[in-house]
This record gives C-alpha cells, sequence and structure tokens, in this order.
C-alpha cells in the first residue's frame, strides 16, 4: 500500500469522523450532517451543529452506502476571518455563526460545489462555481459571498456553450487574485486567473485534456497542477512563474481530483474513477517535490462498489495550513473507505 520508507498510519482514534480543516490547535470534522470542533483530535468532540437537511435523507444516510449514493457529506469548510465557518454540504451552502448553521440564499438553482472548490479571496470574501452535469451547456454561474450576509451574488456568468462546469476557484496565496478552473471537453477545458474579483478573466491555456483540471497548487516560484482526463493520458504539470513556461513533470494513472501543498511538498491523488484513460482500479498519491522529482507514495484499491452510483475511488485533504508532522487524508470508495490516515513528514 504504501512505498518503502513511507511512514502511513491509520488515524484509528477518529472513526468514522472526518477532518474538513486542520491547524496546530485548531480541527474541525464532520460526520454525515453534523459539525464538530476540536484542539487536538482526541475524541469526544464538540459538537458545533448540523446542516440542516430533511429527514428521509438524514435516515438513508445512516447507512455508509445510503451516504454515498446521495452525496451526504461536507463539500467544503471554510472559517472565515469574522469567526464564522463558510459551509457546502450536497447541493446547499450555509454557515456557521452564533452557535448554529443556517443555510445560505442567493443561489440560482441547487447546485455542489467540489471538494477544496471555494476560495476565500484576500479581501475575506468567498468565491465558488457551480459544478453541475450540465449535459446542455447552458449558462454557469461563479458566486461571491461576503462575509456578514445572509445571501451571495453572482460573481461572473459564463455564458451557454462556453464551459460545462466549473471545477473550482483557487486563492493565490503568493501573487493574489485567483484562478478558476473549468472543463470538460475541448476549449471547455480551461485554466482562467482573474485579479479583480471576475471583471476580467486571463486565459493561462485551454483547448484540450491538457488544460483540465479539478484542484491547483501554488508555490513562489511556480503553479502545480495534475489533469482530469477522461480520454488521454493524466500528467502533473508545472507552471514557471516567470516565464509562463509549462513543463510536464510525470504520467499518472488516471485522473487527479484533490491536491495539497505540505511544507515544500505538493501532493496529488489520483482518483480511481475507471474511466477510459486508467488502466489500473487503484487511487494513488504522489509527492512532488520543488526541484521536480516525483514519487508514488501510496495505492489504495477501489472497493466492489458502483463509481456511477457510489462515487469514485478518492484520496482528499483537510483544508488549512496543516500539521507540521503529519499529512491527513481521507480515503472514500476505496480499501478503508470513510477512514483517515496520516502520512509522516520527515
Amino acid at each position: 500500500m504504501a512505498a518503502p520508507g513511507i511512514d502511513l498510519r491509520a488515524e484509528e482514534a477518529l472513526g468514522r469522523t472526518t477532518v474538513e480543516w486542520a491547524e496546530p490547535g485548531r480541527f474541525l470534522l464532520s460526520q454525515r450532517h453534523e459539525l464538530f470542533e476540536s484542539g487536538d483530535l482526541r475524541p469526544p468532540f464538540r459538537r458545533l451543529g448540523a446542516f440542516p437537511a430533511p429527514a428521509w435523507k438524514r435516515a438513508a444516510s445512516v447507512l455508509r452506502l445510503g451516504q454515498r449514493a446521495l452525496r451526504f457529506m461536507y463539500w467544503n469548510v471554510l472559517p472565515l476571518q469574522d469567526g464564522s465557518i463558510f459551509l457546502t454540504f450536497a447541493k446547499s451552502i450555509g454557515l456557521y455563526r452564533h452557535g448554529a448553521i443556517a443555510t445560505l440564499g442567493g443561489l440560482e438553482r441547487p447546485c455542489r460545489i467540489l471538494r477544496r472548490g471555494a476560495a476565500l479571496a484576500a479581501d475575506g470574501t468567498v468565491y465558488f462555481g457551480e459544478y453541475l452535469l450540465n449535459p446542455e451547456r447552458g449558462a454557469m454561474r461563479v458566486y461571491r459571498y461576503a462575509p456578514g450576509d445572509d445571501r451571495v451574488e453572482i460573481a461572473h456568468v459564463f455564458p451557454a456553450g462556453a464551459v460545462r462546469h466549473i471545477h473550482g476557484i483557487f486563492a493565490d496565496p503568493y501573487e493574489g487574485g485567483l484562478w478558476c478552473l473549468t472543463g470538460d471537453v475541448g476549449a471547455e477545458c480551461r485554466i482562467l486567473r482573474t485579479m479583480d474579483g471576475f471583471r476580467t478573466l486571463d486565459t493561462i491555456g485551454s483547448g484540450d485534456e491538457t488544460w483540465r483540471s479539478v484542484s491547483i497548487l501554488f508555490s513562489p516560484d511556480a503553479i502545480y497542477y495534475a489533469m482530469d482526463a477522461e480520454f488521454t493520458q493524466n500528467y502533473i504539470y508545472r507552471i514557471d512563474r516567470k516565464s509562463g513556461e509549462r513543463t510536464r513533470l510525470t504520467a499518472v494513472d488516471g485522473p487527479v481530483y484533490y491536491s495539497h501543498t505540505a511544507g515544500n511538498d505538493h501532493y496529488f491523488a489520483v482518483t480511481a474513477e475507471l474511466c477510459p484513460s486508467q488502466k489500473g482500479r487503484a487511487a494513488e498519491l504522489w509527492r512532488v517535490r520543488d526541484d521536480g522529482s516525483c514519487k508514488r507514495v501510496l495505492t489504495l484499491e477501489k472497493d466492489r462498489y458502483s463509481v456511477k452510483y457510489f462515487m469514485p475511488g478518492t484520496i482528499d485533504f483537510p483544508r488549512g495550513p496543516g500539521l507540521p508532522d503529519k499529512l491527513l487524508f481521507r480515503a472514500t470508495a476505496l480499501a478503508g473507505d470513510n477512514r483517515t490516515f496520516s502520512l509522516g513528514l520527515g
């Protein structure tokens, strides 16, 4: 499962609880529609509240397969500067403040926001984009939330036919601005950047699946991303900040959804999507260093349940600064489903 020399451990004390935010001294955790807080990841955790949800969904999600089928889980848990917590759950958005969780208004229609796909901008506002199947290729929206409000507003609209959906918005901590990733076919695959809150957009690259990505990472000198290609070989890329040159670092066996930076290392999680571009049935974790070296550090086999109905096999990471000594991650629809593991950072 783990490569030689890799310190991998199961965080058994967490049980079926998911770590959504991690930093020294503060952790936010979820279990189904409930949200918890902890200072040290030692149970019992302090319950903050529960996202509003119909009784039938709460009942159906008691079983893990029901939870997976309904996607009855948190996708973004993002603490804000005013002490509130921005939340996306299933196809709804909400906020924790004043000791309770409430839904936010302003969405044109229910939509999912992919995990880690909501960004906290330098001015304290939150940006996120619609993620819907959108087979008709209708207009897709980017929303903005300002802390203290009770609703979101539309920040940008991709016109009909421009993109299928929005994979995520990501804040660049070094140069400022926001990066927007869209998909899925041909010119719909775009990596875009805005420096003015979506009043204008610059295209970094577009046109084929080499520009189709779900997450992106930043360092002082470069931007890193991996492909989310369904039909062609997937690679991890580096874009140099000064020259703009894009360098192919390594091939990986399958699309990458989630990625995370820990210290000076960048981790990319290959999804067991079982799509045409993938030869095997496993999720993989790759470590990329700033010198361009790449190493596969972990492999987890897909479980026996349908990708379509019970989710692809994914490795995902908590948001936040993380911990200095270990990288936390969760396995979904893999061997060890709904368990949290840690990778030692030596």
